[in-house]
């Protein structure tokens, strides 16, 4: 059974800590941000490893075939080409008159540009309609689900993930296409994005539909699922909304984030008087109730992304449980990452998800999905491992130094008074100095701490949400089943 390791998400409503681009000019940031890239270059590999999922999902066929390898060759020609240009950069600095290297330069671009241009189909997509998902589909007419690709992903392979989401969950999926120039363009493009804040078309279009949903007095739920580069978009998405529209429109939003290469994720409390609460951190409400990343230990992308900034930017805002799978290589969104956590368990036969109930029949408290001949099966090995929680990282948070900014105030003559200044919902007798010298009359162990304690013992099953969407189902349907079960088995007893 695979090993998963949780982090627990920051809890903490009173967290002073901003994320890195409040606190650093744009020039620092693509410095240090290029410096963790190299760091992470030893995984480039991996990404496409292994080549053998074992995925039983239906082979692709005829043309989609043809554009699926089309895509992988010009990825591979255009990595080639990238790697190539990038050698020979400063030499060309070094040789050629200005107006001749930028001449050559602006030719480059522009070949690259042209051997990309096949695989970039529309900017939206819909998943493709299948007879099989429709009686699922139409059971959920108040629910939208959109999806943001990754890095060098042709128009055929975000057809082939958003069929591959609505063929496990049960719903039609809307992807946003987020175009590829090449492996090299798209890390580039990634820097500009997180550094910069530079919002791509992909993220405006993003944007729009996301804020159009949540408008939609029709719509009572959004799930949105990203993967890889995808992530900085949902980050960015998030972002706009919380500057634009009420808390209650957005807590109609669900995130879940694959190979995530976001540096940040906000999640504030729903209101601010959920700030001022005095319940603990873990009992309050945020104003995207769900959000959860999941990562490959050895993947690339979140090394530099959401591992980077959970594990080691202490003092960054990184909203979101966080599963990941021990020691596990691949960057691909369906051979790496879905097909290990939902596998497919009847070979070409979506019914075998699809039509699955998931119960209680166990009678372990894990569910299992019953599959097309009516018989049950064990639920997935990773949804059914017990995490092994790290509890260094909270630790490591509270007790981490300060950010500069923060650090030179307090040793301003006047910060002792600013403390000691404390507003009426504060002096309660309740407020201590938290772990960073600051007033904390909130929890006293610390939300992340509440969650870290709560987590162990626990399966990914228990923690996660998205996995209660398989095969059409719906997590409030399942918990008022759960309820159900729940209350049987007391009056039999």
């Amino acid at each position: 059974m695979a090993t998963i390791k949780f982090i627990p998400p920051q809890m903490g409503a009173v967290d002073i800590y901003t994320v890195q681009a409040l606190r650093s000019s744009p020039l620092r940031l693509m410095l240090k941000d290029l410096g963790v890239l190299l760091t992470v270059l030893p995984y480039l590999p991996l990404l496409f490893l292994p080549l053998n999922t074992k995925s039983k999902e239906p082979k692709l066929r005829g043309a989609a075939k043809f554009k699926s390898i089309g895509n992988d060759f010009t990825q591979v020609l255009l990595g080639l080409l990238e790697t190539i240009l990038l050698i020979l950069f400063i030499p060309a600095i070094i040789a050629l008159p200005g107006l001749v290297f930028f001449g050559v330069a602006l030719l480059c671009i522009l070949i690259l540009r042209l051997i990309a241009w096949p695989t970039q189909g529309p900017r939206i997509l819909y998943s493709a309609d299948d007879p099989s998902i429709s009686p699922t589909t139409d059971l959920h007419p108040h629910e939208r689900w959109v999806f943001i690709n990754g890095i060098c992903t042709g128009s055929s392979g975000l057809q082939a993930n958003i069929d591959r989401l609505s063929y496990l969950f049960g719903r039609q999926v809307l992807g946003i296409h987020n175009r590829s120039g090449g492996l090299l363009a798209d890390l580039l493009e990634c820097m500009i994005q997180r550094c910069l804040d530079y919002k791509t078309m992909d993220a405006r279009v993003a944007c729009e539909i996301v804020k159009e949903y949540l408008m939609d007095k029709r719509v009572q739920k959004l799930v949105l699922v990203a993967h890889s580069q995808g992530g900085i978009i949902a980050s960015m998405v998030v972002d706009a909304m919380l500057t634009e529209l009420p808390a209650q429109m957005i807590g109609k939003l669900e995130i879940y984030i694959f190979g995530s290469a976001a540096s940040h994720f906000h999640d504030p409390p729903a209101s601010s008087v959920e700030a001022k609460s005095s319940a603990p951190a873990s009992a309050r409400t945020l104003t995207i109730p769900y959000i959860e990343h999941y990562a490959n230990e050895y993947d690339m992308v979140p090394r530099w992304g959401v591992l980077y900034a959970t594990c080691k930017l202490l003092t960054n805002r990184y909203a979101g449980n966080v599963f990941i799978r021990d020691k596990a290589t691949g960057h691909m969104f369906v051979d790496h990452y879905l097909d290990p956590i939902f596998p497919i368990t009847k070979r070409g036969n979506p019914k075998a998800v699809v039509k699955g109930k998931v119960g209680q029949a166990n009678g372990s408290g894990h569910g299992n999905i019953l599959n097309g001949n009516g018989h049950l099966e064990e639920a997935l090995s990773y949804l059914d491992a017990v995490v092994d929680v790290d509890d260094a990282i909270p630790l490591k948070r509270r007790n981490s130094t300060p950010p500069k900014p923060l650090a030179e105030l307090r040793n301003q003559r006047d910060y002792g008074r600013l403390q000691n200044h404390q507003t009426p919902a504060s002096t309660n007798g309740n407020a201590r100095p938290s772990a960073h010298g600051m007033v904390d009359g909130f929890d006293a162990i610390g939300g992340d701490a509440l969650m870290e304690q709560a987590a162990k013992g626990k399966t990914v099953k228990e923690l996660s949400r998205l996995w209660r969407y398989l095969g059409g189902n719906s997590p409030e349907e399942m918990q008022k089943q759960d309820s159900k079960d729940r209350a049987l088995g007391r009056a039999i007893l």
